[in-house]
Order: C-alpha cells, then structure tokens, then sequence
C-alpha cells in the first residue's frame, strides 16, 4: 500500500482488493462489493473498453451500449450492480487478481497528475442529472448499428470519460465527457447531412 495524501476512490478499491486476495481466492461478487456504488462503474468500464478503437464491432455495439445505458441508470438510481449469479459467484484466483489491482494502481498512481479528485459540485444536484442522460445518450448512439468508422469510438470516448471521472471522483473528465459530447453530436450530424444528401441525388 503507498499512502499518498492525493490518492482518490479508486486507489483505495484496488488496496482493499489486495488486502482481501491475502485471504483466500474472491469471487466476482466481492470485488463489486468493495467497489460498492462505484462497481457500476467497474462494469461499464470493462464493456467500454473494446469500442475506443475506430473500426466498429458490428453485431457487438447494441447489445453492449443497451447493457451499459441500464448499468447507468442503475447507478442513477442507487441499485446494486447487477451481473448473472453464475456470473458472480466464479471464483478468481486471487494471484491474478492480485496482479491486475497491483498493475491497475501502477498506473494510477502515474496518472495521479492527470486524474485526481477536484471539482465535486459537477457531481452534485443537476450536474447528476445531465451526466446519466448524456451517458444513456451516448450508449444509444453506440447501440446503433452503423458499419461507419468511429461510430462506435465517439461515443465510447464520451462514456470512459465519465466513467474514470466518477471512479475517482475526477470533474475535470466530466467537462472532458462534455467535449467528446458535442464532438459526437457533430460527428454524427455529419453522417446525417452525408445519408441526406445521397438520398436527395438519388431522388
């Protein structure tokens, strides 16, 4: 464990991993429970993760974008986060489990200049409001099946913002999850104004 006075939310997630994997092998459903409200978070980063490429996963983007727009409202909503039972009760070695929360808080650590806590009030009151429904936003447009380049990146970028603001409690990634908003937005008007203008030669 390295005590850190800048260290945010996620640090500590990942020293509680480790100190439970000195126990015994945990199952999936431990590791949620010690992230607690933020094991929704966890979730959507995992599904995310696969989509910041600018090739689109043709066939993988709906059921994905649908999955993480129910995980945010959960989120919004206060309810547990939520995997299969068969799912949650596997067992993980607690070697590699191990390994992965001590190379995650490497990284961390590292990137402590860059994401840290700051700007609590873009959290609060309808600031909450406005980040679940630019989430849901943004996992609709994922959930579209556009075979177009970055149709699946613009709006993921827009998600893993949000999602490593609210792991580490970070509002500087909410504005940066505004940005990649308004970036999508234009990107995909674009792409309307394309389809508009072929129909119309065609017409």
């Amino acid at each position: 464990m390295n005590p850190n006075k800048s260290r945010g939310p996620l640090l500590d997630h990942l020293d509680a991993i480790e100190e439970l994997c000195a126990n015994r092998d945990p199952q999936l459903r431990d590791i949620l429970q010690i992230f607690g409200p933020d094991g929704h978070y966890v979730l959507i980063l995992f599904f995310i993760l696969p989509f910041l490429q600018p090739i689109p996963l043709f066939g993988l983007s709906t059921p994905f974008g649908l999955l993480i727009a129910v995980i945010t409202v959960l989120a919004f909503l206060g309810k547990p986060a939520w995997i299969p039972d068969r799912w949650a009760a596997r067992t993980v070695k607690a070697s590699t489990v191990s390994r992965i929360a001590e190379g995650s808080e490497r990284i961390f650590e590292k990137l402590g200049f860059l994401l840290h806590p700051r700007m609590h009030y873009l959290f609060q009151g309808p600031f909450r409001i406005l980040n679940v429904a630019l989430v849901v936003f943004n996992a609709v447009l994922l959930a579209l099946p556009l075979p177009i380049p970055f149709s699946n990146a613009m709006p993921a970028w827009m998600i893993l913002f949000q999602t490593l603001a609210h792991l580490e409690d970070d509002g500087a990634f909410i504005i940066a999850s505004y940005v990649q908003t308004v970036v999508s937005l234009l990107y995909f008007g674009f792409i309307l104004l394309g389809i508009g203008a072929g129909v119309a030669l065609l017409g």
